[in-house]
């Protein structure tokens, strides 16, 4: 991979696109938007981020290809959630991906690309707690939490997406209250949405029922546990300042962990669904009017955010 003719150091870009640790290996900002979609296949310090990104959202594709030829995704509700969850995972992985590489164009884009971001990862933890919870749940778990368990994954979701928009806007990269709201809003969402399978693995260890399906959604939860050791501890970069400014960067590992967690709970859920443990549990099935009630909620709230902190970031950089 070519290395970009010119790439700039730390102290030649704005503090928005400084990232600690890294040294070297900046784009120059005000570029032609072509320069940074090009700069896909050169090698800078957000090469690996995008690919990272990439690879996983094609995979992400080729196993919903894959699983269209076992499963109607239009024959019922339930295998239209296993395609939502693929959607949105696919959805999340591709505007990270964007946002990693168009974000040096400008201070404006910094802040639209990853507003679009966080708004692809609360969809897909939206969809990843309603597929837990009507494929995946136990019955007991199912039934308690009937029927407001969804639209409280709606509430999550929106106040996750409003939370991460506004500390990525109000404070600056580094700050402690930012990273303070995004790790504390998104462990709240994900333990939530994670609550039916975390009773289900409760529950099949306890009765001896443990399965290999159990063992993938066990797998998916500690690697997000891992992912965000990374995400939040600055290594390995921190021990080793302008070594990893290419390759080795823990948030590339976080990106690493991160999807192969998401591929993990895709399987684990497409399993299920093969299992009919939906069906075997007699449980109320999900329909196509309150899927699309939760979608209708959902994106009015993503639109109605999303203008409002675009707006916030583009004043803010006209006002500086």
């Amino acid at each position: 991979m070519p290395y970009m003719k010119r790439s700039l150091t730390i102290d030649e870009v704005p503090d928005v696109h400084k990232e600690p640790y890294v040294l070297t290996g900046y784009r120059p900002p005000q570029q032609p938007w072509r320069f940074y979609l090009m700069s896909t296949f050169s090698q800078h310090n957000e090469t690996m981020n995008v690919w990272t990104h990439l690879i996983p959202s094609f995979y992400v594709l080729w196993l919903l290809k894959i699983y269209s030829e076992d499963v109607s995704f239009a024959s019922d509700a339930s295998s239209m959630l296993l395609l939502l969850f693929g959607t949105s995972a696919f959805t999340s992985q591709f505007l990270s991906a964007c946002a990693h590489l168009l974000h040096s164009r400008s201070v404006a884009a910094y802040y639209v690309t990853f507003i679009f971001d966080f708004l692809g990862i609360a969809f897909h933890v939206f969809t990843s707690g309603t597929v837990q919870y009507f494929l995946s749940s136990e019955a007991s778990f199912f039934h308690a939490v009937y029927p407001w368990f969804p639209w409280a994954c709606v509430i999550f979701s929106c106040c996750y997406f409003a939370a991460t928009a506004y500390s990525h806007v109000r404070y600056t990269r580094c700050h402690s209250e930012r990273v303070m709201t995004q790790v504390v809003s998104f462990s709240i969402i994900y333990l939530w949405v994670t609550s039916p399978v975390i009773h289900r693995i409760y529950s099949d260890i306890y009765n001896g029922t443990v399965d290999d399906v159990t063992w993938m959604h066990v797998n998916h939860i500690l690697l997000i546990a891992i992912a965000g050791f990374f995400h939040g501890s600055g290594m390995p970069q921190k021990l080793f300042p302008g070594v990893c400014d290419v390759i080795g960067h823990g948030h590339q590992i976080f990106h690493v962990v991160m999807s192969t967690s998401v591929i993990f709970q895709l399987k684990a859920s497409f399993a299920d669904l093969q299992n009919r443990r939906h069906l075997d549990l007699v449980r109320i099935r999900p329909t196509d009017w309150s899927i699309t009630a939760y979608l209708v909620v959902l994106f009015t709230s993503y639109g109605y955010t999303t203008a409002i902190f675009v707006h916030k970031a583009l004043s803010k950089v006209h006002n500086n």
